[in-house]
């Protein structure tokens, strides 16, 4: 007693995650008034695509009358500016796959092969479209990123 659990998105080092769990068990003894000696911290890694369902769901919503302190989002709520965000990319994705298809001299121009080397070559190009830049995601991000801007084509 006291026990907290810490949940994020993968990502953070061990020695990040460490001293998370020195700090949260210095302010637990502290304010709790007790000792750090029976103060345990767990973190949990869950991925964003998982984060609604694995956290927001059962620990927010289902918990609310717990919470003590509210996140400022609510991922299952669609924002206009983020249909806005979406429906950009779309319009700037299939707006560079035709001024490629016109710029092909071949004939066998195929939109998905050219979105795989754009991706490939100039990854960032999609940057502002995302909260995250290419640069800082992880190999699963970068992937789920990629397939996310493979859809609106």
């Amino acid at each position: 007693m006291p026990h907290v659990i810490v949940k994020m998105y993968p990502g953070r080092s061990e020695e990040v995650k460490n001293r998370l769990a020195k700090e949260i068990t210095r302010s637990v003894s502290e304010i709790a008034e007790c000792e750090e000696r029976v103060v345990s911290v767990a973190i949990e890694d869950i991925e964003r695509g998982d984060w609604a369902q694995t956290v927001y769901k059962p620990d927010i919503i289902e918990k609310s009358d717990t919470l003590y302190k509210k996140p400022g989002y609510n991922p299952f709520e669609t924002k206009p500016d983020e249909d806005k965000k979406e429906n950009n990319l779309m319009d700037q994705v299939r707006a560079a796959t035709e001024l490629a298809q016109n710029s092909d001299s071949t004939g066998q121009f195929n939109a998905m092969d050219w979105l795989d080397g754009e991706l490939e070559d100039n990854p960032g190009s999609f940057d502002s479209f995302f909260d995250t830049p290419w640069i800082e995601l992880s190999d699963d991000q970068k992937y789920k990123r990629a397939m996310d801007i493979r859809k609106v084509l």
